[in-house]
C-alpha cells in the first residue's frame, strides 16, 4: 500500500490531497491558506496546502511514494518542488476519476466532465464499471466550444471593469450570481438568439470554437451600450443564459443516453456543475436512475482526482468509494484553540456546549457560528465551518447579507434532517449528492411559507444538504433539538466567511469574526464563545 500525494497549480483553483493505503486522508484547497479567494489569484501553487499536509503527517514529496501533478504542467516548477519525482495524469482524466471513484456507485456509470478547459480539452465522457473506466467521447479546446466560457465571460462583463480592466465580477468565483438572479428574469427571444449564435448544440457536440472570444463582444457590447445598468435587464440576462444552459446540457445527456441506454447512472464534474439548478434539470431526466456531482467539482478537486488515479492504477482501489463526509481539511483540538486563545489575547465569555442551548438560541434567532471537526473540501461549507441560523423569517436573508457583507440574490440553504427530506421536496433522488449540497429541489407547498429564508422566492426552489447520524452526528442532535422546539427539520447554513473572503480555516479566522461581531456566539469543538 502506498502513500500518493496529488497536486494541482499553475492556474487557479490550487490544491494538494494525499492518500494512504487507498484511503483519502487529507485535500486543502489553497485559497484557505492564503486567504485570496481563487477568482481573485488567477494562478496559483500548491505549496501552503502541501506544507499543511507535510505538517500534519510528516509525509514528504521524498518520502511519499508517488507524487501525481495534473496536466497542463509547469515544468521547472513540478520538477524542483518534486524533487524530481513526480507522475502525470490528464486534467480531465483526474476530474473523472475524482467523480467515479468517490460515487459508491455500482454497475454501469456514466461519467462527464466539462468545463472551461484544461490540458486541450473542455470535456471527457467515461463508461464506468467497478475500476475500469472506458473514454467514448471528448471535446477538444480547438474545435469545440465551452458553455462555461459562456458563464464566466458573461460574469465578467455583467458588472464593468475596473481600472485595471479586470471584472469587478470575477471568472471563478461569481458565476452563482447570475444563476442566483436567473430565476427573477424573463423569457427574451433577442437575448436567446445572441446565445445561440455563440454556441450551438447537436450529436454531443458543442461547437463552433472560440466561445470566449464571441460572448466577451456580445456581453462587452450590452455593458458599453448600458444595458447592464439595469438590474432587471441583468436579470433578464442571466435567466436566459440559465435557460440555455439547461436546454443544451439536456439534449446532451438524453442523448448520451440514446447511445448508451443502459448507464442510468451518472456522475458529473467540471466547473459548470456548480450550477445546482442545471443539476436539478438532470437529476430530473426521467431516465436517471441517480446522479452524484463530485463534491469539490470545480478545478480544486482534481488533487484528489490525481491520487485516485494513481491508486487505481496500482489496484489499492478496485471500486467506487462512498464518503461519509468531504471533511478531509485539518481539525483542531482543545489545546490548539487555548493557544490561540492565548498567544492573540483573545477576552471571550467561554461556557461548556450544550445542545439544548444552543438549539433554543436558533430558534431566538442569534447566529452562530460553528467550528467542529475537519475543514471541508470543495466550494461549500457542510457543518464544520457554517453559520447557522433558523430558517423561519424570509428577512433573515438580508440580516446575514448585512452582517456578512454580502450582496447575493441566491438564498441561503437549508441542512434538512435526512427522515424529514420528503416530506419537504417533491422528489428525492440522488440523496447521495445532496449530502454535499449540489443539487436544486423543488419545495412542495406547504414548507414555502414555513422556511422562507431558505427558499428561492420565485421559483420556489432550495440547495438542500441532507444530515444524518452518519455523516454528522453532532449538528445531526442539534437539528433534532432544534426539530423538538420549533417543530422545524431544517436549519439555515451559510459558510462561515465574510464578503470576498474564503471560508475559514483555523480558529483564529472564527475568533476574528466573532470579536467583530459577524457571528453572536461561536461554537468550537467542547465551548461556546461570546463577546463580553
Amino acid at each position: 500500500m502506498s502513500k500518493i500525494y496529488g497536486f494541482y497549480g499553475g492556474s487557479h483553483s490550487a490544491s494538494s490531497s494525499l492518500i494512504i493505503d487507498g484511503k483519502p486522508k487529507y485535500s486543502i484547497e489553497e485559497e484557505r491558506m492564503t486567504r485570496e479567494k481563487t477568482g481573485d489569484v488567477p494562478e496559483s501553487w500548491p505549496t501552503l496546502s502541501y506544507e499543511k499536509i507535510k505538517d500534519l503527517t510528516d509525509i514528504t514529496v521524498e518520502s511519499s511514494d508517488y507524487n501525481v501533478f495534473v496536466k497542463p504542467l509547469p515544468d521547472n516548477w513540478v520538477r524542483s518542488f518534486s524533487k524530481g519525482k513526480f507522475d502525470s495524469v490528464d486534467h480531465h482524466v483526474a476530474h473523472n476519476y475524482g467523480a467515479y471513484f468517490t460515487s459508491g456507485m455500482e454497475g454501469k456509470v456514466l461519467s462527464v466532465s466539462y468545463d472551461g478547459g484544461g490540458d486541450a480539452s473542455y470535456m471527457r465522457v467515461f463508461l464506468c464499471e467497478g475500476s475500469k473506466m472506458t473514454q467514448v467521447h471528448q471535446l477538444y479546446v480547438h474545435s469545440h466550444g465551452s458553455l462555461s466560457h459562456l458563464w464566466g465571460f458573461s460574469t465578467m462583463a455583467m458588472m464593468g471593469y475596473d481600472h485595471n480592466w479586470e471584472g469587478n465580477w470575477k471568472i471563478c468565483k461569481d458565476e452563482g450570481k447570475l444563476m442566483g438572479m436567473a430565476p427573477e428574469g424573463k423569457y427574451d427571444p433577442v437575448l436567446y438568439n445572441y446565445f445561440q449564435s455563440i454556441i450551438r448544440y447537436d450529436n454531443l457536440e458543442f461547437y463552433p470554437a472560440l466561445t470566449a472570444m464571441k460572448t466577451k463582444l456580445v456581453a462587452d457590447t450590452l455593458l458599453f451600450k448600458g444595458y447592464f445598468d439595469s438590474p432587471d435587464n441583468r436579470e433578464k440576462y442571466s435567466y436566459n443564459l440559465q435557460l440555455y444552459t439547461e436546454e443544451l446540457m439536456v439534449r446532451f445527456f438524453n442523448d448520451l443516453h440514446d447511445r448508451f441506454p443502459e448507464y442510468t447512472k451518472v456522475v458529473v464534474s467540471g466547473g459548470l456543475f456548480a450550477n445546482v439548478k442545471m443539476n436539478q434539470k438532470l437529476n430530473e431526466l426521467s431516465w436517471l436512475d441517480e446522479l452524484y456531482v463530485y463534491p469539490p467539482m470545480g478545478d480544486e478537486g482534481l488533487s484528489l482526482g490525481a491520487c485516485l488515479w494513481k491508486a487505481v492504477q496500482l489496484g489499492e482501489i478496485t471500486q467506487p468509494l462512498k464518503l461519509s463526509n468531504v471533511s478531509l481539511g485539518p481539525s483542531y483540538d482543545d489545546k490548539d484553540v487555548n493557544q490561540i486563545l492565548d498567544e492573540y489575547q483573545y477576552d471571550f465569555k467561554i461556557s461548556p456546549y450544550e445542545t439544548d442551548q444552543i438549539a433554543q438560541d436558533i430558534d431566538d434567532g442569534l447566529i452562530i457560528g460553528w467550528f467542529q471537526g475537519g475543514m471541508e473540501y470543495g466550494p461549500r461549507a457542510l457543518g464544520n465551518r457554517s453559520i447557522l441560523v433558523r430558517p423561519t423569517r424570509y428577512e433573515t436573508h438580508q440580516e446575514l447579507n448585512e452582517r456578512l457583507g454580502r450582496y447575493d440574490t441566491m438564498p441561503f440553504a437549508p441542512m434538512v434532517l435526512e427522515e424529514h427530506f420528503d416530506d419537504l421536496f417533491t422528489t428525492n433522488k440522488s440523496l447521495y449528492s445532496s449530502q454535499f449540497m449540489t443539487i436544486c429541489y423543488t419545495t412542495k407547498d406547504h414548507w414555502i411559507d414555513k422556511i422562507p429564508a431558505v427558499i428561492q422566492k420565485s421559483d420556489k426552489t432550495a440547495r438542500p444538504q441532507v444530515i444524518s447520524k452518519t455523516n454528522n452526528e453532532e449538528v445531526y442532535r442539534l437539528m433534532e433539538r432544534y426539530y423538538e422546539i420549533s417543530s422545524i427539520p431544517v436549519i439555515l447554513n451559510t459558510s462561515f466567511n465574510i464578503h470576498g473572503e474564503p471560508i475559514i480555516e483555523n480558529p483564529k479566522h472564527a475568533f476574528e469574526h466573532l470579536k467583530n461581531k459577524v457571528v453572536d456566539k461561536l461554537v468550537i469543538g467542547n465551548n461556546v464563545y461570546e463577546n463580553k
